[in-house]
């Protein structure tokens, strides 16, 4: 991109310089840039940062790390939808993890033998209501 300073002035030049560079999705000790992300077809960068902020709230080492430790249920946050979860497909794909289907191999390594695959949606629904029934459930005891 020509980013010209007589035009848009320095200080604006230099913040898009950096934001070209800087990091968009960060997951552990693995970092990934716009371009990496943009690489593989992906170019929704806030869900990227979203994702980010509530990834860090898991102690998730890397990508290969949440790959091979945390099933998808451990990322059905507030915060992360469809979307989100697209965006982190897209970074186990631009780091080569999981194969040519990366979201599916994810899923597919902690379903449970015989169950039917379901959507993320679905699945953050179910782990919402599991997270409310046991509040309630928590409710009822501190009443008794």
């Amino acid at each position: 991109m020509n980013l010209s300073t007589r035009i848009l002035g320095s200080t604006a030049v230099k913040q898009l310089q950096a934001s070209s560079s800087a990091w968009v999705l960060v997951v552990g000790h693995d970092r990934l840039t716009r371009g990496q992300l943009a690489a593989v077809g992906c170019y929704n960068f806030h869900a990227a940062r979203l994702l980010s902020a509530q990834l860090a709230a898991l102690p998730v080492k890397s990508l290969a790390d949440l790959f091979a430790h945390y099933a998808p249920s451990a990322v059905a946050l507030p915060s992360v939808g469809v979307i989100s979860l697209a965006v982190l497909g897209a970074a186990f794909e631009a780091k080569g993890i999981g194969g040519e289907t990366p979201l599916e191999s994810w899923a597919q390594k902690w379903a449970p033998p015989e169950t039917a695959m379901v959507t993320f949606h679905t699945m953050k629904r179910r782990e919402l209501a599991e997270v409310a029934k046991e509040r309630k459930h928590r409710r009822k005891r501190h009443a008794a």
